[in-house]
């Protein structure tokens, strides 16, 4: 027995007995059309980019765990009867079908959006919000947990405060510009069917099912009757919208017209989740979803994470500066920096504020978080304050931020605040870097700034297994590097 949805389905988990809602609702096409701004009729052009990024899809091949195209994605509203991933029988198991959408029907879910962020040195991060009917609550469904936002690859730190659910296995078979929302399916045992045999047993049957090869047709048969409810939904691009990523709100914040906080504004309650469009030092651009229709707006950073703000000893003959912190993740974490006011030493008012670094906190001390340094010798002071402490060793990180005369402005340098345990020798104008990978493996590297460009110079790798001892040295000589391996027996313990 299979059942299946009416020629109107409707985009909501619905008894599978009838096609129609209990109460007699209208079916998708009647819903409130999605907003977002003038948002219309795909043009002419907006097709063929589809087309395109469709078509590209399919030419890379399967493009199962591709990254999606940022933007609003639509639901198929029939697809939920051919995206299942069907179950196949066990002998003696008879399997009967039920088929429903993969969002409860008082989600409302029309239409998803999904973020893109690029992330260096990794493979690019999706976030996929499904936008349901104002004041919905998630409900855990029979020991699953529904989400309305998923994260991937690689997401499975699910926390009340930052509500993501993994999404590498829920939101399959990807393109640039699909992907499938499969829930897990129900199984439920349905009494069991007995067919009679087709004619009397003969000696030989009867011995034959004494050990164990019983024919059907002179004995009769059992059949496993198993009921496979599948939930599932294709959700198609529907407007290109260049997502950068998607927030939860764990307060109440107000949201503004402009970047201005003397502009007109409203208020987005705690549980909301917002699309960033543009991420600012000090602002975020953002969509947020009320009534089907996405609305545009600006959200001071201020108020998005509240600090603690810690006045720095370190100044500049042009600068003084504040660490803005956090608590930390246990009880048992100090406080953790995520942000940098940089103010005028003369006026104290606040002309940057750097962010989006990365920090535990293991070895920020208070007013002596900041260090003032000149880490690329061009004459103008730097500012730098700890990364990540690197775990079990020694490999901590430094975040330097680089400062720019011509627009007076610090900019965070990636590559140097990639090195681990960076020392800056004033001295020599040189760069140190070093790493321990493990009790017997020990790495070194010394940069120069070139013509403007960080260069290694030299680097030293040592490794010991307990017989020999090698050591690997490299230095540059003509704009090339050149190495020397040396083996010399272990001393021992």
């Amino acid at each position: 027995m299979r059942h299946v949805a009416s020629e109107k389905p409707y985009f909501a988990a619905e008894s599978v007995q009838t096609a129609l809602r209990p109460d007699g609702g209208a079916d998708i096409t009647s819903a409130p059309m999605w907003e977002t701004h003038s948002l219309s009729e795909p043009s002419p052009m907006k097709t063929l980019i589809l087309a395109l990024l469709m078509l590209g899809a399919a030419l890379g091949g399967h493009a199962y765990g591709a990254a999606l195209t940022p933007g609003i994605y639509r639901v198929d509203a029939g697809s939920y009867l051919t995206a299942a991933q069907r179950a196949q029988a066990a002998p003696g198991e008879r399997i009967e079908e039920r088929f429903e959408h993969a969002l409860p029907a008082a989600a409302g879910v029309t239409h998803a959006a999904v973020s893109r962020e690029a992330r260096y040195g990794e493979a690019e991060r999706n976030r996929v919000l499904f936008v349901t009917a104002d004041g919905y609550q998630a409900e855990a469904d029979e020991g699953n947990r529904f989400c309305v936002a998923y994260a991937l690859p690689g997401r499975n730190d699910y926390s009340v405060s930052d509500p993501f659910c993994a999404g590498e296995e829920a939101l399959a078979d990807r393109t640039l510009a699909s992907f499938i929302l499969r829930r897990p399916p129900r199984r439920r045992d349905l009494d069991g069917i007995l067919i009679p045999p087709e004619r009397i047993p003969t000696q030989d049957d009867r011995i034959g099912c004494l050990l164990g090869v019983c024919d059907s047709a002179a004995n009769g048969k059992s059949v496993h009757r198993v009921e496979v409810t599948y939930r599932a939904d294709r959700f198609t691009l529907e407007k290109v919208r260049p997502y950068q990523d998607i927030l939860f709100l764990e307060n109440t914040v107000p949201v503004f017209s402009s970047r201005e906080r003397t502009e007109s504004r409203s208020e987005l309650k705690a549980g909301t989740f917002v699309a960033v469009l543009d991420r600012q030092s000090e602002w975020f651009e953002v969509d947020y979803f009320e009534h089907g229709t996405a609305r545009h707006g600006w959200i001071d950073r201020d108020d998005f994470v509240p600090v603690q703000w810690l006045a720095q000893r370190a100044t500049t003959r042009d600068f003084r500066f504040r660490v803005g912190l956090v608590p930390g993740d246990s009880h048992t974490d100090g406080p953790r920096p995520v942000a940098i006011e940089v103010l005028s030493r003369h006026s104290g008012d606040r002309l940057q504020v750097l962010r989006d670094f990365e920090s535990d906190g293991a070895y920020v001390l208070a007013e002596e978080a900041i260090d003032v340094v000149d880490a690329n010798f061009d004459g103008h002071p730097d500012i730098a304050i700890h990364g990540m402490s690197g775990g079990a060793g020694p490999n901590s990180t430094t975040n330097v931020f680089l400062y720019d005369p011509v627009r007076h402005r610090f900019s965070f340098s990636q590559e140097l605040s990639e090195l681990p345990q960076l020392w800056i020798d004033p001295k020599t104008r040189t760069v140190h870097s070093a790493q321990r990978g493990s009790c017997c493996s020990h790495y070194s590297e010394v940069y120069r700034y070139v013509r403007g460009k960080l260069t290694l110079v030299s680097s030293k790798d040592e490794y010991a297994n307990g017989e020999w001892v090698s050591i690997t040295t490299g230095r540059l000589r003509n704009g090339k590097m050149y190495y020397r391996e040396t083996r010399r027996r272990s001393p021992g313990d």
